[in-house]
């Protein structure tokens, strides 16, 4: 479900991201993609969050906080965790999108790279375009 508002943590997240208020910033969170800004969703953005819903949903925890109150913590605060998050939902975003000739799945690569590397994910320590290309192409079995 596809929301227009703020994700129920917004306070956590901004206060780690900034610049994660900018319009067009995406948050899943438990069952919903929360849009803020209203802006219309790609159909591959809409991939990228459900990779993340599903990883929510897969994740158990061992007081009553959800999944979502899990993975939020753990995003939040580990970049590797983030890093390796980010890079299964930009590879199922790159998916969604990658159909057609060579060149165009060769330039959806590099720009879809330059997206896991953005400054609004905070990575530490920052992630190279050279380690991204590697990485996607690994997931997305190329």
């Amino acid at each position: 479900m596809i929301v227009v508002a703020r994700p129920p943590n917004i306070d956590s997240i901004l206060a780690a991201f900034p610049k994660a208020d900018q319009p067009g910033v995406l948050f899943a969170f438990d069952g919903c993609v929360y849009n803020p800004s209203g802006l219309e969703i790609p159909w591959a953005l809409v991939e990228h969050e459900n990779v993340h819903l599903r990883r929510q949903r897969e994740i158990s925890s061992p007081d009553q906080r959800t999944g979502a109150e899990v993975w939020w913590d753990r995003y939040l605060r580990d970049p590797e965790f983030r890093y390796h998050e980010e890079l299964l939902a930009h590879a199922a975003e790159y998916r969604a999108q990658a159909v057609g000739d060579r060149n165009f799945c060769a330039g959806l690569l590099v720009r879809t790279a330059l997206r896991l590397i953005a400054p609004l994910y905070a990575y530490e320590p920052p992630r190279t375009m050279a380690q991204a290309m590697k990485d996607l192409k690994q997931e997305i079995g190329r």
